[in-house]
Order: structure tokens, then sequence, then C-alpha cells
């Protein structure tokens, strides 16, 4: 991580000094379009939560000493009591837009966008004003004067931008008050608790949390697995069921179970939508050999080294989120897990009915019987049982609320991933006032699609989640579905763009994410309660449907950018965290890449090489990510040259390449 902007002191020795090792793996993949085609109707409400987490991270900084050391103090000053006066108003606007719905809180929606944007604008001037103290500290005089960080056109140009910024939150105040009639509020309480937030545990080996209403299927499931081990070939098990229902936990708890131990091999594999053979057949066998080398290897090299290696086992070999119907693939699929022992068995969830039923043809060659687990939702009762495990801690009871979580409980569609998220916010809103606001709040974001009412019960939870943790998250949506995330580069991206506060630091979200099952340890084990270690997991991925959440909740902030299609991008005027695919080296792509970005994201990479002028349009950029993976697995290349327009980035605060950083010329 870049700890301060790559200006101090000198441009390219500070950057050469902060090279962050690549990120481990790539299990995700490249979101398309047309995923979330369904979710445009509720984009432009959404894009609107989130002005109350910005607004607070914009006051947090106008009123650090640094920002007030700047040169600048009595502007500053001024730009923050403004900036209460609106924050104030932001309550009313956002309960007005949510009671009043799609229809009458449109106008309250578009009212908070504003303000979301003109905080930004706030946002890229103080961390501006910052910079430039950093630089003028550091560089020599004489180098400053012949250059753009010259002082005396900083004194014309920084009160500028500072006057246009309090003109763009004056107006706003002014329609907030005047014309929408908002009327000021102080912040949500969040009731008295001091002991530490109860969530899943991490303790180096995996997940604990107790699942609830499952034994059945789980006594069900390890029947299969362990009947007639001696003799009987290798067999499948689909489990069935709606998105956030409990599969990938019920498949957890089995791994999780002493008695599978019987098995030679354990391996765990997220699929996702893309399917993809040669990722799916990689991390079989890197679990099963873990130095081998699988840089720019061939499906037939993967042929032969599974087969050799599954060979000589008996195993256990989880799908997790398989979508792919196609009879020939999952035949292609067949071919590559058929080596095993007999007794070896393979467990697959999905929610696709038809997938269940494909296996029972294309795997017949393979298995000798398939086996369908159908997971009905939970009863409101099984989920006020997670709830309470999040709400209350393990000697902690309270008749009042326990009678209104009964009654959220119902709000929860028999979902386990609502059930854990709600209960995770109400642990922290622990007052009567709180949980029957919560119990009488209706979402209504005018979605479409068969996730419309799970999306609404997930977004009931982020409204109430801490406002602490609400940038942190929706940045998530960055990353594409299935990214298995570096947690400490993850904490180091949060601090570049501002998002990390003296007393919430990192590690208190990424537990509080787990607690709401919004994040999760790939492939782990479940068991019981406990309350989280101080040390984060190494690695997290984010459910599916979680990250749908985040998604529209960013829409406006976020952009896919397919760089052999440059010039059909749309650049939104407030784009601030982009991802970039299929990157040719073609130069023109970033004279189309959005200016008021602050992270972008190289994936699917294959050579790169950057322009000298790549980033001249791109000022305000925080976190530059060069690590990503090509489609088909492979590394980015071993080393990058870095442009003479890197130089420009003052605000950059952190760089990933892939391995070796190079630098052209500076001039």
């Amino acid at each position: 991580m870049l700890s301060e902007y790559a200006h101090r002191g000198n441009c390219v020795t500070a950057i050469k000094r902060s090279i962050i090792p690549p990120t481990k793996s790539w299990l995700g993949y490249r979101q398309k379009k047309k995923e979330l085609a369904w979710l445009g109707a509720a984009m432009s409400m959404l894009g609107s939560v989130i002005a109350g987490a910005v607004g607070k991270q914009i006051l947090s900084k106008l009123s650090s000493e640094i920002t007030l050391q700047c040169g600048y103090r009595e502007k500053v000053l001024e730009m923050e009591e403004k900036m209460k006066g609106v924050e104030a108003l932001l309550g009313d606007a956002d309960d007005r837009s949510r009671r009043q719905g799609q229809g009458g809180g449109r106008v309250f929606q578009r009212w908070l966008t504003k303000f979301k944007h003109a905080a930004y604008d706030m946002e890229d001037v103080l961390d501006e004003l910052d910079a430039n103290k950093l630089i003028n500290n550091t560089q020599p005089k004489v180098n400053l004067w012949f250059s753009k960080h010259n002082q005396l056109l900083q004194r014309v140009t920084m009160p500028h931008k500072m006057k246009n910024v309090m003109k763009k939150i004056d107006k706003i105040e002014k329609e907030g008050g005047r014309v929408l009639n908002l009327v000021p509020q102080e912040a949500r309480g969040e009731g008295n608790r001091n002991q530490e937030t109860f969530a899943a545990n991490w303790n180096g080996v995996g997940m604990h949390t107790r699942m609830v209403g499952r034994d059945m299927e789980k006594e069900k499931i390890i029947s299969l697995l362990l009947t007639s081990e001696a003799n009987q070939d290798i067999s499948i098990i689909s489990v069935v069921g709606l998105g956030g229902i409990g599969k990938t936990t019920l498949a957890e708890s089995v791994l999780a179970d002493k008695r599978v131990s019987v098995f030679d091999a354990l391996v765990w594999v997220h699929v996702s939508k893309e399917f993809d053979l040669h990722k799916i057949g990689s991390a079989i066998l890197k679990s099963l050999v873990s130095n081998i080398n699988l840089n720019n290897c061939t499906m037939q090299f993967l042929y032969d080294n599974l087969s050799k290696e599954l060979a000589t086992r008996r195993y256990l070999i989880v799908l997790d989120d398989l979508w792919e119907e196609d009879a020939d693939k999952l035949e292609s699929l067949k071919r590559m897990l058929q080596h095993g022992r007999k007794g070896s068995r393979i467990i697959v969830t999905t929610r696709n009915q038809s997938v269940a039923q494909q296996l029972q043809t294309s795997f017949l060659v393979l298995a000798a019987k398939a086996h369908e687990i159908n997971l009905d939702v939970l009863e409101p009762g099984d989920c006020w049982e997670l709830m309470k495990q999040k709400a209350f801690g393990p000697d902690d009871h309270d008749s009042r609320l326990e009678e209104i979580g009964k009654q959220i409980a119902w709000k929860c569609g028999g979902l386990p991933l609502v059930a854990n998220a709600l209960g995770q916010v109400m642990s922290e809103l622990r007052t009567v006032g709180a949980w029957e606001d919560i119990r009488d709040s209706k979402v209504d974001l005018g979605l479409k699609g068969h996730q419309k009412e799970t999306l609404e019960r997930l977004m009931l939870s982020y409204y109430y989640m801490k406002i602490e943790f609400k940038m942190r998250f929706t940045y998530l949506a960055a990353f594409p579905k299935g990214f298995v995330m570096d947690s400490n580069r993850l904490i180091q991206q949060w601090n570049a763009l501002g998002y990390i506060y003296p007393e919430y630091d990192g590690q208190k979200c990424i537990n509080y994410l787990l607690g709401m099952s919004f994040l999760r340890i790939p492939g782990s084990s479940s068991v019981s309660p406990s309350p989280l270690h101080s040390k984060a997991p190494p690695e997290l991925v984010m459910h599916d449907l979680v990250h749908d959440l985040a998604s529209i909740i960013v829409a406006d902030e976020l952009i896919d950018l397919d760089g052999t299609k440059s010039t059909t991008w749309n650049r939104a005027r407030y784009c601030r965290h982009a991802q970039l695919t299929n990157f040719k080296n073609d130069p023109k792509v970033f004279k189309y890449i959005p200016n008021k970005l602050r992270s972008l994201h190289f994936r699917d990479l294959g050579g790169l090489q950057l322009p000298k002028k790549a980033f001249s349009r791109s000022n305000y950029i925080r976190v530059l990510d060069l690590s990503g993976h090509s489609a088909n697995g492979q590394s980015a290349p071993s080393s990058v040259m870095l442009p003479s327009s890197i130089c420009q980035l003052k605000l950059l605060r952190y760089l990933s390449p892939q391995k070796t950083l190079l630098f052209g010329p500076i001039w």
C-alpha cells in the first residue's frame, strides 16, 4: 500500500518501495451486463441509499487535524458547518424515500443522489489539499516552482474549487429545506451493547456458525456418502434450493463432520454461473498437489494429471453453485472426474432444478446412482433461532426484544442468509424502538425477477447496517462474482479510499460482514457460534445474491469496461470504480475511461504495456490494481512497464502489480 501519496518525496522512489504482492487466486468470472438487466428498475433508487455513509465519511475528513492545517482553515471550517447542516436532513430524506416507495419517493431519492455526488466532489478537493500539503513539505522548492504543483498556482485554483463545491452544497441544502421541507434529524442510536459483536468464528482452519433446521438433510447426505463405501462406483448428490436457502452451509457442515474423514481427499470448488472446465480442473488439481505449476497448462495436461492423482484416492469433491445445463459440458466434467477409487462422491449445490436433472442423465456412465436433496425454506421459528445467535450473546436475554424478534423472523422468507444478516444488524440496535422499526419497515425496490423478494429482504438488513461499514460493503461490487479476495489487500484498499475510521478498523468490518453472511470463507466448515478472533481469515468470498445487492446499490458508481468496445462505453460523469477487461494494449482505451474514477482494476490480462499517457485523464485514482488474471486462468505478465503519467496520480495510495514493476521514462 502507498501509505502516503505517491508524490511524497520522489514519485518513482515512492512507488518502487510500495510494491504489493499479487493476489493469490482467481475463482470468479467477469460478470456480464445481461445478468443484472432485470435489476435496472431499482438502480436510480439504490444509488441514493449510500448518501448517509458518504456524508459521514466527508465530515470525518473535514474535522481531521491534517485537513485543518492545509492552509485554508477558515474555508474548511465553513465547509464543515455547511455539511453538518445538510447531513442532518439526510435521515428525513431517506425515511421519506422509503415510506413513499418508487412513486412519491423518487424526488427524495434524486435529492440524496445529488448530495452524494456533491459530497464526492468535496472529498476530491479535501484529498487534493492534503496531497498538496505533503508535496509542498517534501519536494525541493525549486522543483515545485517549475511544476504544476507551484504554490502560486494552487492559491489560485484551490479557492476556486472550494467555492464551486460550496455552491453545490449550499444549493442542495436550500432545496432540501425550502422545496422538500426536510426536517433535521439526529443520527439513529444503536442501543447499548458493550461486548464484541458475535459472528462466525475464524480459527485458522474453518468457519464456525451453527446450522439450524437442516439436521435431517445433513444426516441423509452423510448416509449417502458412506453407504456401500467399499463397492459403489462414483456417485453424485445434488443439493437443490433457492439462493440464500443454505445449500453451501449444508455442504460445509457435511465436510466438517468427522464421519467423512474416511475419504482420502476433500476438495471444494466454487463454480458459479460461468462454467469454465479449465478453472474447475485447475482448482481440483491444485487442492490435490499444492506445489504444481499450472500457468499456461493445457486441458490435456489437466486430464492427464487428474487421472493420475484421482486414481489412487477415494475423493469427496464439492462443486458449489453449479449452473451449467449443457449436457456436453457436464459430460466433459464427468470424464475429468471418472478416475477416482470406488466409493468416491461428488456433492453439487445448485439453484437450478434442471441442472440436477441433467446430472441424473449425463453422469449415468460415471455414477452408480444420482441422488437429489431438495431444501425447503425454514420455518419462522428456525429463522429466529439463527437470528437469536447473532442478536444475543451466550448469556444474554431480553424478553421484550425476543417477542419483537420472533415477529421480525417472519420477514426472512425462510432464508438463512436473510436471518443471519438481520440478526447481525439487530445485535447493534438493542432497543425496543429500533427493533419495532425493523419489524414495521417495508422495502419496495421496484425490482423484477425471481430474486425480487430475496433482494428486498437483504436490502432491509443493509438499511440498518452500521453506517461506518456501508461504503466498505458496497465497494465489494468492484470484484467479480466468485472472486477470492485477500483480506489484507481489501483492508488496504478500503484505507486508500478513505473508508477506514480510527474507531472502526478494517478487521471489525470483516468480522461484521462475516456475521451477516455477506462475506464467507471459501470452502469453510460450520459447527458452533463463538466470538470472532482478532485476526482476519486470509481469503474471503461474497455470496452471489449479496454481490447482486452491492452491484445495484452502486450501479451509478461502478462500470465494467470491455477494452474491445471502448468507443461504446457510457462515460457516466460520476462513475467512481471500474474494472477493465480484455485490454489488448490499445492506447485509445484510456481516452474513454471516466475521469472521476477512484479505483481501476485490470482484469483478464494477456500482455500488458501501458501507454505513456494512460493516466493523464484520471487524476482522482486512489486504488490502481494491476494484478488481474486472464480469462483462462493464466497469470498476468511477470513485469509491468509503468508510464510517466503515473506521476500525475497524486491521490494514489494503493498500487498492486502482478510481480515486478518496470519504470519507463518519467519526463
